[in-house]
């Protein structure tokens, strides 16, 4: 049986050149659908999709603050500006997201595409 969500991942992870590294589901009200083993979004789930409501200036995830770079009602796109990469969240539908970590390295709006084609891949799968 195939995990939708690790098909997505996998297929960002691809696209981005390996700079997607780490990757989940969250919901609006918090809980967390999906992660992958190398992060816990679990203290942080309600902050991160707050954060796009609230078109914050910044986010901290895993207490790392990421200033946030651009942000729409469906996305968020965030740099830690002392090297800990890049975070991202992609709207999946009205109350599911996909989370996303990248290296500090990776282009940030390339990035992004990446991460959103994966989340649009969710949509009705998850």
């Amino acid at each position: 049986m195939s995990d939708p969500v690790m098909e997505a991942y996998t297929q960002a992870y691809n696209a981005s050149g390996q700079m997607v590294q780490a990757f989940g589901v969250i919901r609006s009200d918090g809980a967390v659908l999906w992660q992958s083993n190398n992060w816990s979004l679990e203290a942080d789930a309600g902050v991160l999709v707050n954060a796009v409501a609230n078109k914050a200036t910044s986010i901290t995830q895993n207490q790392v603050k990421y200033m946030t770079m651009r942000t729409s009602p469906e996305s968020l796109v965030a740099r830690n500006l002392a090297g800990n990469g890049i975070l991202i969240l992609a709207r999946i539908d009205a109350d599911k997201w996909v989370v996303a970590w990248a290296a500090p390295d990776a282009a940030p709006d390339g990035v992004y595409v990446d991460v959103d084609r994966a989340a649009k891949s969710l949509k009705g799968r998850i």
